[in-house]
């Protein structure tokens, strides 16, 4: 039995273009894509510590 090996030319042709690039990239994460917590609470102006 034998062992596949990796490959020594890695076929790139498809990733010649930026946009091709983008889009088989790994996720990339940025602020815009956080969300900021808000908790409600029934009152006016009363505040309460939010343990974490």
């Amino acid at each position: 039995m034998s062992k596949a090996q990796f490959p020594s030319l890695r076929m790139r042709r498809f990733r010649q273009t930026d946009w091709v690039r983008r889009m088989v990239a790994e996720t990339r994460l940025s602020v815009d894509d956080l969300i900021w917590p808000i908790f409600i609470q029934d009152g006016e102006n009363q505040s309460e510590p939010v343990a974490a």
